[in-house]
């Protein structure tokens, strides 16, 4: 039996882009037809409902052992391990499932893991091992629960496997990130662990030693990719470059991922970030695994009516004859760029006022990640107006919330033919938003609905969300910091190109390393209005500007959707890199 393991925070819950990817992996034929069983792995963050529940509404538990819930003999089989460690655990099924695509789902299997009162003992001992074989040095960590809860994780990890599947022969452990690779490590200690039926894979969604230095150096991408690329040509490596790195536990937790069988990168990006922070890797590890699109198709009609519905909302407003939709759906973080996205629409403004055309643009994002409770939005409508007014402070604008609205009412303030709508929520329903709309209306159908998707990003290793507009005949305008960019270069062809990649490194390219590493906001912020000045002309004329020319891109994208599905990718990029030696 073929069985691949998932160490991951999003075992239970879709947080973010790695919870995406499940979804987008586990139903595929392909992979169903490599992995007979499929765990997902992870901390127990807190208990929530009751002990049926606690897998969620997807979830089926079989056995929970604080609440001695037990469907099976699970009990006899736990508990050894839950006295040995002084843990807890749930475990059951769940079914995966994307919003986007509700025909494709599987079941796996679910551990939860409460690891709060492991016995001290256990851990330090574990501590000092990886100190002698790995030089890990936890005691820098010590104050880092972060750290701790999957340092604690790794520990009981193969203990768990061989009670629930003593009959695997190859088991393929999986590393989403860093949370993943104490439990893969801890494997060397284990008198079972045998190398050749155990493959460790270290799933690269991000590096993320780049990403903190990509969004706490004022030059952001323009300054790092360049100084990457200077590297390449010198040889040098990242801390060669930007100093150790080691004073971050994940910093030090990825750079061990050297010791694994694989290394899986999501985009060219991510690969070239790998080797730049691990430049001893054996190239032979490397490999790029790209994210898949999870919807399949759409119907022009269905593209219509989602319009019509955003139309009627709008109307209601007095937001009248509406031409273009714009969207931005995304966690609300600076690596998404979305002060880039105002930029660039004061300029598609000038031309949208020129030519009579008029436009809307919805930023969907929120600090919240399960969104503002149902009650406490319908309360924000009535008293006023939410989401087209909003007001400081709980429950409505809170931290990197409070900034982007400011950005948000600036340009509202200034622009003729285009305005904006921050909807601070996790989702979009009449429920979640409590907006007059005269139907449901979802996520998807903003994504349907959308003309253009926008994602200016500083730091996006590949960007699902950027292409969720494809199928429906919209357009994707990103930043080529934006892994997905990459896959889209691969597949589609000179004469179509549903996509328009803004290139903000370029424009920095022939500076030196010293003014590389020391630009500031300032300059930096003209750098990427000169770069959206250039290309806002070409981008304009790129946008449908009527039904016939969304028509247009909408048949003739069809024949390229199957190339970016989940299915293509798993077939063509994940399988044959489990399959390489």
């Amino acid at each position: 039996m073929k069985l691949a393991v998932h160490v991951t925070h999003e075992a239970l819950y879709k947080v973010g882009g790695i919870g995406e990817v499940l979804i987008g992996l586990c139903p595929t034929p392909s992979y169903q037809s490599f992995f007979e069983k499929t765990l997902l792995y992870g901390p127990l963050f807190e208990y929530i409902g009751s002990a049926s529940t606690r897998l969620g509404k997807d979830g089926t538990v079989l056995f929970s052992s604080k609440d001695h819930y037990d469907l099976g003999n699970f009990g006899e089989l736990f508990k050894p391990l839950l006295e040995k460690y002084s843990i807890d655990v749930v475990y059951g099924k769940r079914i995966v499932i994307s919003e986007f695509n509700p025909s494709k789902s599987a079941t796996v299997d679910t551990l939860l893991v409460d690891i709060t009162k492991m016995k001290k003992e256990i851990v330090d001992f574990y501590k000092y091992l990886f100190w002698e074989r790995f030089d890990l040095a936890s005691d820098q960590y010590e104050n880092e629960w972060d750290y701790e809860q999957y340092f604690r994780l790794g520990i009981c990890y193969f203990d768990l496997l061989k009670v629930l599947y003593p009959e695997a022969k190859f088991i393929y452990h999986f590393s989403h990130e860093y949370m993943g690779v104490p439990s893969l490590l801890a494997l060397e200690f284990n008198p079972d662990f045998k190398p050749e039926k155990n493959i460790r894979i270290f799933y690269a969604h991000e590096i993320a030693p780049v990403r903190r230095i990509i969004e706490n150096h004022p030059g952001y991408d323009i300054s790092f990719y360049n100084l990457l690329e200077k590297a390449k040509e010198e040889k040098r490596s990242l801390e060669e470059i930007f100093g150790s790195q080691m004073d971050w536990y994940r910093t030090a937790l990825v750079k061990l991922t050297q010791r694994f069988d694989k290394i899986f990168a999501v985009g060219d990006l991510v690969l070239e970030e790998y080797k730049f922070l691990c430049p001893e890797i054996d190239p032979k590890k490397l490999k790029i695994v790209y994210n898949g699109l999870p919807i399949d198709s759409v119907s022009f009609e269905e593209v219509r009516r989602s319009r019509e519905k955003f139309f009627k909302s709008l109307s209601r407003r007095g937001y009248e004859k509406i031409d273009l939709i714009f969207s931005h759906v995304c966690r609300l973080v600076k690596s998404k760029g979305i002060w880039r996205d105002l930029k660039l629409l004061y300029f598609l403004d000038f031309f949208l006022e020129k030519t009579g055309l008029r436009g809307i643009f919805f930023l969907l994002s929120t600090q919240i990640p399960k969104g503002r409770e149902p009650e406490l939005v319908e309360r924000m409508v009535k008293e006023y107006n939410w989401p087209f007014e909003h007001r400081i402070g709980w429950p409505d604008l809170i931290g990197y919330e409070i900034e982007i609205n400011e950005l948000v009412e600036r340009f509202n303030s200034h622009a003729k033919s285009l305005k904006a709508i921050f909807i601070n929520q996790f989702g979009i329903s009449k429920r979640k938003c409590g907006i007059d709309f005269p139907e449901e209306i979802t996520t998807k159908e903003l994504k349907i609905a959308s003309d253009v998707e926008l994602g200016f990003s500083i730091y996006e290793p590949f960007g699902i969300s950027h292409i969720e507009v494809l199928p429906s005949g919209g357009l994707s305008l990103l930043s080529t910091s934006c892994g997905v960019y990459y896959i889209l270069e691969r597949i589609f062809k000179e004469d179509f190109k549903p996509y328009f990649g803004v290139n903000f490194i370029n424009i920095a390219k022939d500076l030196p390393e010293e003014l590389l590493l020391s630009i500031n906001p300032s300059t930096r912020e003209v750098l990427e209005e000169l770069v959206l000045a250039r290309e806002a002309r070409a981008i304009f004329e790129k946008l449908p500007k009527n039904e016939k020319e969304r028509r247009k891109i909408y048949e003739k994208v069809q024949s390229y959707l199957s190339l970016l599905k989940w299915e293509t990718i798993v077939e063509n990029f994940l399988i044959p890199a489990l399959e390489e030696n």
